[in-house]
């Protein structure tokens, strides 16, 4: 049985912490020499971190944690779990189908916003996704118009 991960970071003014976070995913492997864990963890608050460790001889030892932006999360499950995409698609929500033309993109904005947003949409018979799209179709295609 592994040791529980217990790993407490502050990088730029944020805390990242292993345990009030959600591991995500990850293993760990075993060297003749050594034992090695790779897992991605997401805060309460949504952002991404990889921890890493190295368990060998004392001088070989060492935790980190490293800060992901959500591409980064989805392209480290990607490539570690590309056999389990109900995994990526229940973090990231549904990817669209190759050829089909379509990015995902994150856009950050104020929580009251998204709610304002969100009642425009719901009183449109919208998904908030479908609403913002037709909004920005319509802001892109009036030209040089402020």
């Amino acid at each position: 049985m592994r040791k529980q991960i217990k790993c407490k970071r502050i990088i730029d003014g944020k805390t990242y912490n292993t345990e009030t976070a959600t591991q995500i995913e990850g293993r760990w492997e075993d060297d003749q020499h050594f034992t090695y864990g790779n897992f991605l963890f997401q805060t309460r608050f949504g952002a991404f971190f990889q921890y890493t460790e190295l368990d060998g001889a004392a001088e070989d030892d060492y935790e980190r944690i490293t800060p992901l932006a959500p591409d980064d999360a989805r392209k480290w499950l990607e490539e570690n779990y590309s056999w389990d995409p109900d995994l990526i698609e229940r973090v990231f929500g549904e990817m669209p189908e190759a050829g089909s033309g379509e990015i995902k993109f994150t856009l950050r904005m104020p929580e009251s916003l998204k709610v304002r947003l969100a009642a425009k949409a719901e009183a449109n018979k919208q998904s908030l996704n479908a609403w913002m799209i037709r909004c920005l179709e319509g802001c892109a295609g009036e030209g040089d118009r402020s």
